[in-house]
């Protein structure tokens, strides 16, 4: 039993880089241990890809951009993206004898409103949660910069 759990262990995806090469062989070039269906593994060939006109330097202004970039995108897109959900739920807890569930719910707003009742509430709903992420995903790396330039580095 644990041989296989052993087994499942060790091809797991989500290993680290370099200990997956090394199962692979690739991390070192003497052995070529066998692949799970017993046969002999190709060796691949890996490169890194490192393009340096698109990086930016951590801690620059483009970085602290970026970041907050992606939590405009991660927070502001995914709320809004759940508007419709959120408005049936609302309309259920305010008139459950009308809205009795959610597909029931979904149903009766596309035949009062149509689709666009769907929507309503996205324009305020984008722009807060947009606010958030930028705030969230932005002062949270400037913040972590600035605090570890104050501390210093910390011997363990």
């Amino acid at each position: 039993m644990f041989s296989s759990v052993a087994h499942l262990a060790r091809a797991n995806p989500f290993n680290t880089p370099h200990l997956q090469l090394v199962h692979d062989g690739l991390g070192d070039l003497r052995s070529n241990p066998p692949g799970p269906t017993g046969q002999p593994r190709r060796p691949r060939n890996l490169a890194a890809a490192a393009v340096e006109e698109y990086s930016c330097e951590f801690g620059s202004a483009k970085y602290y951009a970026l970041c907050g970039f992606g939590g405009v995108l991660s927070c502001g897109l995914t709320h809004t993206a759940v508007v419709p959900l959120d408005l049936v739920k609302c309309r259920m807890q305010v008139d459950p004898q009308k809205y009795k569930g959610i597909f029931n719910g979904f149903s009766v707003t596309l035949k009062e409103d149509g689709v666009r009742g769907l929507a309503k509430g996205w324009a305020p709903t984008f722009i807060g949660y947009s606010m958030q992420g930028l705030c969230k995903f932005g002062f949270y790396e400037v913040f972590k910069v600035l605090y570890s330039n104050m501390l210093g580095e910390v011997c363990n």
